[in-house]
């Protein structure tokens, strides 16, 4: 494997543009951490069945597994930022019919669905690509800080700010709620306006292989994660992770909103899922000096062990004081992942094939989401909300001991060396590790 990425192109590689993405990127993780916490309480408000619930969680995450690999190759193709305004614009559209329908009163279920699924869409395209256009606006040696800097940002404001303020907006109406999120993208929009520059792939396919399809794209991008054994296997932990992640928040409603164990009401389950981001924004924030004290190896076994707490606490204890602290770990756990794992990609993926590389992370890490949606509603259905929180804790303890066994071993070290000692841009096509 290759272990360089480009080092950015001198045109976009600036402090401004970083900020304006970075903005673009706040704007948008905040409505997005308001919509997806007033989705599951529109379906609990339009249903009393934990599968057709947790329904709303599958449709806005079924597009990671459908639409990531596309998402990754058209990244490598197209201008980066036009594209994320693109996808902005479209959620604010979606936002704007779906709280019409609310206020007049006819949105059926199968329209939150469509509705959620759209969003999704659109999230898995603007998502996927941004992750490419960091490394086009940041210098090589800040490239770590700046991953702190976005994590921590998208984090609090999808996983803290965005559900509390999401939690307050929907005890007012679940329309004013939706609303302000399509206030959210309007502001990403504008954001996103500011930056300077050309944001197409300096390897993207030039005009006698423009014409080939995406799937050949995709292919390739396939075949280097393929190809990248440590990263492969991190990338497979992740999705494991994940979905085990999907499946509390798909059945968390359920158990926290009274009459569901923990009796909260619609604000303090707000607080309870922004106890993710108190977390997220810890995690993020320190990730940089724990690798630099305790390496990349600690810090990743570390974070997927707090996944195993997030997921055993609420089998054990309807306590809402000690979900809400497991809560907090596990969202620490998550920054601390994000951080250190996008900064070791960023730093050994050449830059014409980070769109693609991003597909494949996100199809791993994000697309076992909404099977983990799926499984978790029919489990409740079937067994029970606690039955979903035991199995996600013994999978997570599973995927401790792999992660354990991979940042342990020599092939890591040498991905680590390469990343600190390379400087020279890396082709495509990898070797193997």
């Amino acid at each position: 494997m290759h272990s360089d990425s480009h080092p950015g192109d001198s045109t976009t590689v600036s402090a401004r543009n970083f900020t304006a993405l970075w903005l673009g990127a706040a704007f948008t993780n905040l409505a997005d951490g308001v919509v997806k916490l007033t989705l599951p309480l529109l379906a609990v408000s339009m249903t009393d069945s934990p599968a057709l619930v947790a329904a709303a969680t599958l449709a806005n995450t079924l597009p990671w597994l459908l639409f990531s690999l596309p998402a990754g190759a058209l990244a490598d193709r197209v201008d980066r930022r036009r594209l994320i305004m693109t996808m902005a614009a479209g959620r604010a559209l979606v936002l704007a019919v779906l709280v019409g329908a609310i206020v007049l009163g006819s949105l059926p279920l199968a329209g939150l669905y469509a509705g959620a699924l759209l969003l999704g869409t659109a999230e898995v395209f603007a998502d996927t690509t941004r992750m490419a256009v960091v490394p086009m606006v940041v210098p090589r040696n800040r490239m770590e800080s700046a991953f702190a800097k976005l994590t921590a940002t998208e984090t609090a404001a999808n996983e803290f700010i965005g559900p509390s303020l999401g939690g307050l907006l929907a005890a007012a109406g679940l329309a004013v709620a939706l609303g302000a999120g399509g206030v959210g993208y309007a502001g990403a929009l504008l954001a996103l306006a500011v930056m300077t520059g050309h944001y197409r792939s300096n390897g993207h396919p030039g005009p006698a292989t423009k014409a080939r399809g995406l799937l050949t794209d995709v292919r390739e991008g396939i075949q280097y994660v393929w190809q990248a054994k440590i990263l492969r296997t991190l990338l497979l932990v992740a999705g494991v992770a994940s979905g085990c992640w999907a499946a509390w928040m798909a059945v968390i409603v359920v158990y926290a909103i009274a009459p569901g164990p923990m009796n909260l009401s619609r604000a303090e389950y707000g607080l309870l899922i922004g106890a993710l981001g108190v977390g997220g924004v810890v995690g993020a924030s320190a990730a940089p000096a724990l690798t630099r004290s305790l390496g990349r190896r600690v810090v990743l076994a570390g974070s997927m062990a707090s996944f195993a707490v997030l997921l055993a606490a609420p089998a054990i204890t309807s306590s809402p004081r000690l979900v809400a602290v497991t809560t907090v770990l596990g969202g620490a756990g998550s920054g601390a992942w994000n951080v250190t794992y996008s900064s070791l990609r960023a730093l050994v993926v050449p830059d014409q094939m980070m769109g693609r590389y991003s597909g494949v992370s996100r199809l791993t890490s994000w697309g076992s989401m909404p099977l983990g949606a799926l499984i978790a509603g029919l489990t409740a259905e079937l067994a029970s909300v606690r039955a979903v929180f035991w199995g996600g804790a013994l999978l997570c303890a599973l995927v401790l001991a792999v992660t354990l066994r991979t940042v342990t071993s020599p092939e890591f070290r040498r991905v680590e060396a390469r990343a600190i000692t390379s400087h020279e841009p890396a082709p495509a096509r990898p070797r193997r590790s």
